[in-house]
């Protein structure tokens, strides 16, 4: 049996596991728990007055009588689903699958809410699809279609704005502006296990009128509009190569910090992406593998060789991984096939402030040394809905790692 790889995604097990090791001592690692214990956020649903302020000063709100209704928006994949009757899972996801491959521009058809041309200028309005938050971007071509420059809005589904597809007004206002429909809504009650989050709508005719000015400004012409690069990214909007690395932030899969290669790095690096066969033991409970100094790179290669590869399409591209840490190492590590922003818990506290389903990034610790045990050290990841704490000893060859107080609900 294989390490399962990567930890702490969010999973649809429907029960609660857990498993003991015995522990070194440490200080350290018993003040964050307590520390970790005390700082759920406590979900304090926004005044309907607060929903009605415009988030940004390029966002003005203007309220219709002959309002689109939301309730009459027409999903072509559930429609599909409720036409054919399914039930099956896998017929369900064949659907799903048949609907997104078919395509604007890089972009699912379903996620599309208006496409419209003015002038020679093309602009497809769409959301991404992420379980965590629906990010609303605009993506514009002033050359017929030839190519094109991605814009993120600034706006998170349902914080504070669901923008209706059947809106019948057109998306051009006028070459300087944008236009759509939208409900006003507020979160009532938050995500918590076996239930969704649930929306109120505060008011159901807004017009929003968007200036593009502001959001197609990008300072440093990376690629990245300066709304993303302050509001997502954290990265620097005035140099095109945050962490001075030589790789621009729009390409760059750490573009806060820059990486390096040392045996701490090596360690995270394997318990992330590694698959490692687990260490034979007659206690299925434990968990034990590991990773040899060594052949490290040879070895990561080999076991990300074996896993199915994943098509690169452009909303991947826009799917960034969030981990809040303090870890100065973990900070410094290559990310494979995927954009990791490295937040602190102060910058996180900033970018929760979007969205509140961005509660549920985990957090990963440092990896603090044992106060009485040489070459030993406990590391944590913590989210949500999983959490694994980590034994971990030096040895001549490489990092033995134990895994103790695993959870999942």
């Amino acid at each position: 049996m294989k390490k399962i790889l990567t930890p702490l995604l969010v999973m649809s097990f429907h029960f609660i596991s857990s498993q003991e090791t015995k522990a070194c001592k440490c200080v350290q690692f018993e003040k964050l728990k307590d520390s970790l214990s005390q700082s759920h956020p406590f979900f304090q649903p926004v005044t309907e007055e607060d929903a009605l302020i415009p988030p940004f000063t390029y966002i003005s709100v203007k309220y219709i009588k002959a309002a689109a209704k939301s309730e009459n928006i027409i999903d072509p994949v559930y429609q599909r689903i409720k036409d054919l009757q399914l039930d099956s899972i896998d017929a369900l996801y064949a659907i799903m699958q048949e609907e997104f491959s078919k395509k604007v521009n890089d972009i699912p058809i379903p996620l599309i809410i208006k496409k419209e041309k003015f002038k020679g200028t093309i602009a497809i309005l769409y959301t991404t699809d992420s379980f965590l938050s629906k990010n609303y971007y605009i993506k514009i071509s002033k050359d017929n279609g030839k190519t094109w420059q991605n814009y993120f809005t600034g706006l998170v589904a349902n914080h504070y704005y669901f923008l209706k597809s059947n809106s019948k007004y057109p998306l051009w206002k006028d070459e300087s502006h944008i236009q759509i429909e939208a409900d006003i809504t507020r979160m009532t009650k938050h995500l918590v296990y076996g239930e969704t989050p649930k929306y109120t709508v505060v008011k159901n005719n807004a017009l929003l009128t968007l200036d593009l000015a502001e959001i197609l400004k990008d300072s440093d012409g990376d690629g990245i509009n300066d709304i993303e690069e302050t509001q997502k990214l954290f990265t620097n909007p005035y140099s095109k190569d945050t962490d001075g690395d030589g790789i621009s932030d729009a390409e760059d899969n750490n573009p806060k910090y820059t990486t390096a290669e040392n045996d701490f790095t090596k360690l995270l690096k394997g318990i992330i992406y590694g698959n490692y066969d687990f260490v034979k033991s007659n206690d299925p409970s434990h968990e034990e593998f590991f990773i040899p100094l060594a052949t490290f790179d040879e070895d990561l290669k080999t076991q990300r060789n074996e896993l199915p590869k994943r098509e690169k399409e452009f909303l991947y591209s826009l799917d960034y991984k969030v981990i809040v840490t303090d870890n100065d190492n973990l900070k410094r590590l290559e990310p494979i096939d995927e954009k990791i922003l490295f937040l602190t818990p102060k910058e996180f506290a900033e970018y929760q402030k979007t969205s509140y389903m961005y509660h549920f990034n985990p957090y990963y610790s440092k990896v603090f040394p044992c106060d009485e045990e040489r070459d030993t050290y406990i590391f944590m990841i913590e989210g949500s809905m999983t959490g694994t704490t980590y034994l971990i000893k030096r040895t001549p060859g490489g990092w033995n790692i134990e895994t103790f107080n695993v959870w999942m609900a």
